[in-house]
C-alpha cells in the first residue's frame, strides 16, 4: 500500500469517527443537560482516535499479525472496563456508547483492508449514526408495541417468507389424483375433458392467504399511525393493485369488528376502482380497438365508484373514528388466519367448479363461460375477451362479456362479504355494486 492511500484510509477513518462521535458527545450532552449529571466524557475526539487505531491495526496486520492482535485484545479489555466502571458509577447505564465505540474501531479495520467498497462503507456509518439520533424515538417506538402485535408480525413471517417461497409454483391437475381416471371411467365420464383440468397451485392458493393477511397486517399499521380513514384507504389501493377481492376480503372481515363501516366501505371501493385501472391498462396493452370501445363502459364506470368513495368518507355515523379506534374494536388478533384459510378454500372450490364449466361449454358458451370465469378474477377471463375481440368475436359482444365479467365478479365479491363481514357492510357494499354495474350497463348504450 503506498503512502498517499495509507494516507487516505487514516484520513477517512478519523472522518467517520469522529462524526460518530460528533453525534454522541451531543446527544449524551442533551441527556446530561436533562438529568443535571456531569457532560460526556467521550465525543468527537475519542471516537476519532478509535477509529484511527483501527485502521492502525487493519494497517499492520498484513505484517505484524501479533502486534495487531495485541492493539486489538488491549483495546476490547480497556474498553469493558471503561463499561464496566461507566455501570457501577451510574444507574441504568446502557451501552449504545461501546457499540458505536466497537463500530468505530471495525470502520477502521475495514477501511485498512478494504474489506467493502468505500460506499458501503459511508452507508453503514450513516446507518449507525441514524440509529443513536434516533435512540428515544426507538425506546418509544418499542415501548409502545404489544404482545398481539409482535404475534401478528411473526404470523405473517411465518407465512410470506416461512411457507411461501417452499411450496411448489405447480399447477396440479385432476388426473395427478390417484385412482381417479378409473373412477370417472366407472360414472361414464369424459376422462379427457375432465382429467387434464388444473385444480389448484399450492403457491398461488398460499399467495392469496398472505395477500389477505397483509392487508390486515398494513391496514392495521397505517391506521394506527394516520387513523381510520387514511390508513385503510392507503392500504386498500396497495391491495387493489395485487388483488381486489383479497382487499375486499379482508375490509369484510375487520367491519365485524367496527361500529362504523362507511370508512371500511370507501375502502373497499377505492380498492376496486384502482383495480378497473388496472384491467384498463391491460386490455389496452392486448386491444387498442376494444379498450376504445370500452371507454364509456369503463368511464362510467370509474366514475360512479369514485362518487361512492366520496360519498362514504363524507358520511357519518355518530362520533369519527380516531387512531384508537382499533384498541377499541374488540378484535381477538390483527391477522384473521382463520378467516383467510376459510376463503381460500372457498376460492379454489369455485376455481375448480368453474373451470369444470369452462371444460363443458368452450368456446359455444362463451357468455357463460366468461362469467363462471369471472368468478375467481377478471384478469384472466378479460385477457382471453381482449385476444378473441375483432376476430373470433364482434366488440359488441367483447364489450357484453366485459359487464357481464365484472358483474359476476362483483356480487362474488359481495357473495364472500356476506359470509365473513358484517351484515351491514355487505348490504351497503352490494348497493353500490348494483349502482356501478347499472352505470356500466348505461354506458353500454354508447356501443350498441
Amino acid at each position: 500500500m503506498d503512502i498517499w492511500s495509507t494516507a487516505t484510509t487514516l484520513f477517512l477513518s478519523v472522518v467517520l469517527g469522529g462524526v460518530i462521535g460528533l453525534e454522541r458527545e451531543v446527544n449524551e450532552k442533551k441527556a446530561d443537560g436533562h438529568n443535571g449529571k456531569p457532560s460526556a466524557i467521550v465525543g468527537l475526539r475519542s471516537f476519532s482516535f478509535i477509529a484511527l487505531l483501527g485502521a492502525i491495526v487493519g494497517l499492520l496486520y498484513a505484517n505484524f499479525i501479533g502486534l495487531s492482535l495485541l492493539i486489538g485484545s488491549a483495546f476490547l479489555i480497556l474498553l469493558l472496563s471503561y463499561y464496566i466502571i461507566g455501570s457501577l458509577r451510574t444507574d441504568g447505564h446502557g451501552i449504545t456508547t461501546e457499540l458505536g465505540m466497537i463500530f468505530s474501531f471495525v470502520i477502521g479495520i475495514i477501511l485498512a483492508l478494504k474489506l467493502f467498497p468505500i460506499q458501503l462503507v459511508f452507508a453503514l456509518t450513516i446507518v449507525v449514526i441514524l440509529l443513536l439520533s434516533q435512540k428515544e424515538k426507538i425506546k418509544n417506538v418499542v415501548e409502545d408495541i404489544r404482545t398481539q402485535e409482535i404475534n401478528a408480525f411473526v404470523s405473517f413471517a411465518l407465512i410470506a417468507i416461512v411457507i411461501l417461497p417452499f411450496l411448489p409454483n405447480t399447477s396440479y391437475a385432476i388426473a395427478d389424483i390417484p385412482g381417479i381416471r378409473s373412477l370417472l371411467e366407472n360414472f361414464h365420464v369424459n376422462v379427457q375433458t375432465i382429467t387434464n383440468i388444473d385444480i389448484i397451485n399450492p403457491f398461488s392458493l398460499w399467495l392469496i392467504v398472505a395477500l389477505i393477511t397483509g392487508v390486515d397486517l398494513i391496514g392495521y399499521i397505517l391506521e394506527k399511525t394516520l387513523g381510520t380513514k387514511k390508513g385503510w384507504l392507503i392500504a386498500s389501493a396497495v391491495g387493489g393493485f395485487v388483488s381486489s377481492t383479497a382487499t375486499t376480503l379482508s375490509l369484510a372481515q375487520e367491519s365485524k369488528h367496527r361500529k362504523q363501516v362507511n370508512p371500511l366501505i370507501s375502502a373497499a371501493l377505492l380498492s376496486n376502482l384502482v383495480s378497473f385501472f388496472q384491467i384498463a391498462i391491460l386490455i389496452g396493452a392486448l386491444n387498442a380497438v376494444l379498450l376504445l370501445n370500452l371507454t364509456p363502459v369503463l368511464g362510467l364506470m370509474i366514475l360512479s365508484t369514485t362518487i361512492l368513495v366520496i360519498y362514504f368518507l363524507r358520511a357519518t355515523e355518530g362520533k369519527p373514528n380516531t387512531k384508537e379506534t382499533v384498541m377499541q374494536s374488540g378484535r381477538k388478533g390483527i391477522i384473521n388466519l382463520p378467516g383467510a384459510l376459510k376463503f381460500a378454500a372457498i376460492y379454489v372450490t369455485i376455481s375448480i367448479l368453474s373451470k369444470i364449466a369452462l371444460a363443458f361449454f368452450g368456446n359455444s358458451g362463451f357468455l357463460i363461460t366468461t362469467g363462471i370465469g369471472a368468478l375467481v378474477g377478471l384478469d384472466a377471463v378479460m385477457i382471453n375477451t381482449a385476444q378473441l375481440a375483432g376476430s373470433t368475436i364482434d366488440y359488441a359482444l367483447a364489450a357484453i362479456a366485459f359487464i357481464i365479467a365484472n358483474a359476476v365478479n362483483l356480487f362474488g365479491k359481495t357473495f364472500f362479504s356476506f359470509l365473513q363481514g358484517k351484515k351491514e357492510f355487505a348490504v351497503k357494499l352490494l348497493i353500490s355494486f348494483a349502482i356501478i354495474i347499472t352505470s356500466s350497463l348505461a354506458g353500454l348504450f354508447f356501443i350498441i
